[in-house]
């Protein structure tokens, strides 16, 4: 028989002791109020990976909603994206670590933080994919990888990165 996809199935990741929930909620578009309630609802449905960004404007909103779930955080995989670059590493990496504080506090952590787009040039795609790396080196992401990349971006980081493959290519269907 083939397999059964439920919200408790998951994939290894690569080069990881982690996996990933193949089946995650996403908050795109979804407004204050209204992403919290549906954050709470999804994991009160058995949905333990939910999927945000920078771009979408609502990562506090689902830090919200990850405190005032009944789940524990150890049992959650969180997901979030950078879309640009800061002016410098330096400011890139600080913009990751304001996505991970209003998720998970300044303590916290997301357990994968890709790149949103190829699109910005090689340049922009370098300080976000070192920015990350560092992330990870801090303890502040679990996991990194990208999001709509071709093969020639993902065979590119090994020019410049040192995390490689990424952990994740996430491709919108």
């Amino acid at each position: 028989m083939g397999s059964h996809l439920a919200l408790k199935s998951a994939l290894a990741l690569p080069n990881s002791p982690r996996s990933i929930p193949q089946l995650g909620f996403g908050v795109y578009k979804s407004l204050r109020e209204v992403c919290i309630r549906s954050c709470l609802t999804a994991l009160e449905a058995g949905y333990r990976h939910i999927d945000t960004a920078q771009y979408y404007a609502n990562e506090a909103e689902v830090g919200e909603a990850i405190k005032k779930a009944k789940v524990p955080r150890s049992e959650l995989f969180i997901t979030t994206k950078i879309m640009t670059p800061g002016d410098d590493l330096e400011q890139t990496y600080s913009s990751i670590l304001e996505s991970v504080n209003k998720i998970d506090g300044k303590d916290g952590y997301v357990d994968l933080f890709l790149i949103h787009s190829p699109n910005g040039g090689q340049d922009a795609r370098k300080v976000m994919w070192l920015a990350l790396e560092k992330a990870k080196g801090a303890g502040r992401v679990r996991e990194i990888g990208v999001s709509n990349y071709g093969k020639g971006h993902i065979e590119e980081i090994k020019e410049f990165g040192t995390i490689w493959p990424p952990a994740v290519n996430q491709i919108e269907v």
